[in-house]
């Protein structure tokens, strides 16, 4: 295909179907992350674990998601995007039996762990699919349309979590991922095109993996989009860790109504990249990312006042955190596409390496969230703060340079 040929597609209008599936596969990691929450509590008792094992089994799983990623996007960009993501929804099937089947926490870590590896190539895969296609400010858009598909995820998931833990216990949770994940290979069996444009092909042909990675990462303007990309959706992350701890052992809410909790904070991420789309209308992606970036600042210094200070109890700390998740719609999409757009000859690689620094971010959120304090609510606030601070950083940087 050539340059000319290549700009025409990318400026194409999406078709429904393709939509659908690239929206199919960007779920394959929030469903799986969400829908195992409500069970946490009852898994790591059963399995003889203590509570930082069970986030542990989280951070493991958002180590997973971003380290994968490294694998599949130059892999992706060499021998194409559809026996990349067939491989992935094989292995996905093989580890969901396993975390089924385990006797032990350390085991369970582990198979959340080779989930994760299987599950992250949807988001490389989806993501590189939309920028094969079509070009910077359409992408973003489209983006737009998977995080609000992602975000049934958070919304619904842990509802259906709740339902199972409660009729079949934890392990049911996981019977039904593995049919999710049947689904998944099906859909991906007979309804993925291989859409690699001939000069990805071309480029990662003529150098290694590690090349097109040190190639992306020298680039400051790349480098600043997945820094910020991977702040901000820090944020719910630090969110899904703390969450279970929080709701349940903390406030005392079953599980089954846990799942409402959640899915009503999910809503936060629908309602933001529907908001997002129509801003792209009429706005530059990158004074969209600053908004978002200067709403994540003012959300999360209220929640650590609220926290801080003790008013509203849950209220106080779920409604600020409404708009802190909100902001993800304003500002990951954006900078993901900002990122995809500088070196769309790399574009496997460059998205490998976005979902890499997002979900290493989130690993190492979880992480410490089980670390700064042992009041859920104060590490949450402490974590999510930071994680606006440094989510503001870049965005500030590119709109004084427009402004210059």
């Amino acid at each position: 295909m050539n340059s000319s040929s290549l700009n025409q597609h990318r400026h194409a209008a999406p078709a429904a179907g393709f939509i659908v599936l690239a929206c199919l596969l960007s779920t394959f990691p929030p469903v799986t992350g969400d829908i195992y929450l409500p069970a946490l509590p009852q898994l790591t008792a059963d399995l003889g674990g203590t509570s930082a094992q069970g986030q542990h089994t989280l951070a493991g799983y958002f180590l997973g998601l971003g380290l994968g990623q490294l694998f599949y996007g130059p892999v992706a960009d060499r021998i194409g995007r559809r026996p990349v993501m067939l491989f992935g929804a094989v292995l996905y099937l093989a580890a969901t039996i396993g975390c089924f089947l385990v006797t032990g926490i350390e085991q369970m870590i582990a198979m959340r762990f080779l989930q994760a590896v299987a599950a992250c190539s949807g988001v490389v895969i989806s993501a590189a699919m939309v920028r094969d296609r079509f070009d910077r400010q359409e992408s973003a858009r489209i983006y737009s349309m998977l995080l609000t598909a992602r975000s049934l995820g958070p919304m619904l998931a842990p509802i259906l979590g709740g339902a199972l833990v409660a009729l079949f216990g934890w392990r049911g949770v996981f019977a039904a991922l593995a049919v999710f994940g049947t689904t998944i290979l099906l859909a991906v069996f007979f309804g993925l095109p291989e859409t690699r444009p001939d000069a990805v092909a071309e480029q990662a042909r003529s150098e290694s993996a590690f090349a097109a990675y040190a190639s992306a990462l020298r680039n400051k303007t790349i480098l600043g989009y997945i820094i910020t990309n991977g702040f901000n959706f820090s944020i719910m992350f630090a969110w899904i860790a703390v969450a279970p701890f929080l709701i349940i052992d903390e406030y005392g809410v079953p599980e089954f109504w846990f799942g409402w909790i959640f899915g009503a904070l999910g809503l936060a991420l629908m309602i933001s990249a529907i908001l997002n789309r129509r801003l792209l209308r009429s706005h530059n992606g990158d004074v969209v990312m600053a908004w978002g970036a200067g709403l994540t600042a003012l959300a999360a210094g209220a929640l650590l006042a609220t926290v801080t200070s003790g008013f509203g109890g849950l209220v106080g700390v779920l409604v600020p955190l409404f708009f802190a998740i909100f902001s993800l719609g304003l500002v990951s999409t954006n900078a993901m596409a900002g990122a995809l757009s500088v070196d769309p000859s790399r574009s496997g690689s460059v998205s490998a390496l976005v979902g890499t620094g997002q979900f290493c971010f989130a690993a190492l959120v979880a992480w410490a969230a089980g670390l700064i304090s042992p009041d859920p609510a104060r590490a949450l606030a402490i974590v999510v703060f930071g994680c606006a601070m440094g989510t503001l950083i870049y965005p500030a940087i590119r709109l004084m340079r427009r402004s210059a």
